[in-house]
């Protein structure tokens, strides 16, 4: 029993007696029953001021029931704030997924109001690849009860999806025996965008210096950007001298998108692909970019609004063939605007501006790559010219050369021993006493000796006669051992496989470049010892020229300080690159050198 039916007890008890007295006439009441009156009085005023007390008492515990009530209804008022509008959604479920509560946040990242969510499966808005996965967490929080953070992607109500971060952790509830579990979901989809962006300009940067030609470079593009905007098509236009703009390279598209859309022509079609391409585009307006892209994420609402006289005579291609998506990013090659990327895809708003924005930079990447591969191809046609003017310029000084070894060894040489002969009957024609110009006669016949053997010498390095008349092996011996004499080293010759070289212009460039190195290591190396072996490998002759002479830097000499290559090796490597031979040097200071030549010679025995 309460203390409060106790006093009330009490009161009724003290209510009937006092009653009863008053209800008996005075007369009746004896000095004893006054005294009964007295201390009921008493009592009465006694209670009266404990029912005050009590009453001020209730008077202070009622202040204090409605502060704290207003306290803890500011405090409700204050989490239902931080819950629903928190930075980060916030979600209960249980253990079969069901969505208990959910604030505002999460509803909006879902895309649906707060009132159609509470009871559906959380699992609805997972990704169907990630469902397995999301399974997998919910076991480990039931076993370990802590925290697990994972990454899974969503969807919202509309189908559309976004990446998010979740932080799952079972919870116990007073209302259920069954286990719960608080999550807290995180939109990261500009993150996950940022990163795979990064990724994809570093996949392209590895494919523009990997690619060895242009299509292989557009392929790659191309497979690289469809992997990045999981889309359902991408293709690269690339314009071409008579203003058509086909593509290149291209992954998704239909053969009957493809038939009707490739044949685009700049002089004779109209439509965004042509406009883009033009540099026509109008950043005022809301499809296109400040750097000239095209894109739209309705092609239904954006024809809508287009004007009659533009339906009527553009393609509209992408719209007939459901392509609601669409992104044009302009290819800029040489300052001008050569191509464009064209991505679609048949849902609606797949494009965001930043994926826009990372397109138009892989555009602008793909640009110059594909800038760099036409300067090398017309570098490498400037390369060949000069090949081939450099090959005229030997064979026409390879002729010169013969013409003038002929005109020494026919004309001057035979002038000089005529005139030989001429000094020597003159000399038979003095008398024996003219002493003097006898003498003077023999010294003039020995100089002119010395001139016919300089002169036989000259014409001989001018046109080796001995290449002509004993094949290439000989002529090359004999030059050697001479070089060798000349130049006081030893020398180690092993030539033989040089039989094998057929052609004449190999065989002449080839004898030139023994006796420009030759020349080389007499001059400069101050060698005691050179080697000289040719040896056959597969279809090539194996040609190494080595001394051990000082040697020289050869990343620091083979250019001077003017830029230019030393003449020496320079006609060595333009021989080699005649015959279409590969060169290497390799030298250090004071530890020789050593030059590696491999001609191009087929196998005789392969041949038959």
């Amino acid at each position: 029993m309460t203390v409060q039916k106790v006093i009330d007890r009490k009161w009724t008890d003290l209510r009937r007696r006092a009653e009863r007295l008053v209800e008996r006439p005075a007369s009746d009441i004896d000095p004893q029953g006054k005294d009964e009156v007295n201390r009921l009085i008493h009592e009465v005023r006694v209670h009266q001021a404990e029912l005050e007390l009590q009453n001020d008492e209730l008077s202070r515990s009622r202040e204090a029931i409605e502060t704290a009530s207003r306290r803890y209804e500011k405090l409700y008022r204050n989490y239902a704030s931080l819950f629903n509008f928190a930075p980060m959604g916030y979600l209960v479920i249980d253990r079969d997924g069901v969505i208990h509560e959910i604030n505002l946040t999460a509803a909006i990242l879902f895309n649906a109001p707060r009132s159609t969510l509470t009871g559906r499966c959380f699992t609805d808005f997972i990704h169907r690849d990630d469902q397995d996965g999301f399974y997998f967490q919910k076991l480990n929080c039931l076993k370990r009860l802590e925290a697990f953070i994972f990454e899974l992607r969503m969807k919202c109500v509309d189908g559309s999806l976004f990446d998010a971060q979740l932080k799952m952790q079972a919870i116990s509830s007073h209302f259920s025996k069954e286990p719960r579990f608080s999550v807290t979901l995180v939109d990261i989809s500009e993150r996950v965008q940022l990163s795979s962006s990064f990724t994809l300009q570093q996949n392209c940067l590895e494919l523009t210096c990997s690619a060895a030609d242009v299509e292989t470079l557009l392929d790659g593009y191309v497979d690289l950007l469809k992997s990045y905007l999981q889309c359902d098509a991408v293709g690269i236009r690339i314009r071409d001298d008579a203003g058509n703009i086909p593509y290149r390279a291209y992954d998704g598209f239909s053969q009957a998108f493809l038939e009707s859309e490739s044949p685009l022509c700049l002089d004779t079609d109209q439509g965004m692909c042509t406009t883009v391409i033009k540099g026509t585009t109008d950043p005022g307006c809301p499809f296109f970019t400040e750097k000239g892209s095209f894109y739209t994420n309705g092609t239904s609402r954006f024809l809508a609004t287009m004007p009659a006289v533009y339906l009527g005579v553009a393609r509209n291609g992408c719209h007939a063939h459901g392509y609601e998506s669409v992104v044009l990013s302009p290819i800029i090659i040489d300052n001008a605007i050569q191509g464009l990327i064209h991505a679609v895809d048949h849902r609606e708003n797949h494009f965001s501006l930043r994926v826009v924005e990372t397109l138009e930079y892989a555009g602008s990447r793909l640009g110059l790559a594909i800038q760099r591969f036409l300067l090398q191809e017309k570098l490498g046609e400037s390369l060949e010219a000069l090949n081939d003017l450099s090959g005229h310029l030997l064979s026409v000084q390879e002729d010169e050369q013969r013409r003038i070894a002929m005109e020494l060894h026919d004309g001057c040489g035979q002038d000089l021993n005529v005139m030989k002969l001429q000094l020597t009957g003159l000399k038979n024609q003095l008398p024996a006493d003219a002493t003097g110009w006898i003498k003077t006669c023999d010294g003039l016949l020995t100089y002119f000796d010395k001139v016919i053997d300089d002169i036989r010498n000259i014409a001989h390095g001018l046109m080796p006669s001995a290449l002509e008349a004993l094949g290439l092996t000989v002529a090359t011996r004999q030059m050697l051992q001479e070089s060798a004499t000349q130049g006081n080293f030893k020398i180690e010759m092993d030539i033989e496989w040089l039989d094998q070289v057929r052609d004449s212009t190999v065989q002449v460039c080839l004898f030139r470049i023994f006796q420009e190195a030759l020349t080389n290591i007499h001059k400069h190396a101050n060698a005691s010892w050179v080697l000289v072996a040719a040896r056959r490998e597969g279809n090539t002759i194996r040609i190494r020229i080595e001394d051990n002479g000082m040697g020289f830097d050869a990343q620091k000499e083979l250019y001077r300080a003017n830029g230019c290559r030393g003449m020496g090796l320079s006609a060595v490597a333009l021989r080699c690159r005649m015959i279409g031979a590969e060169l290497s040097i390799d030298s250090e200071t004071g530890k020789g050198t050593r030059l590696a030549i491999r001609v191009p010679s087929p196998n005789p025995k392969a041949i038959q």
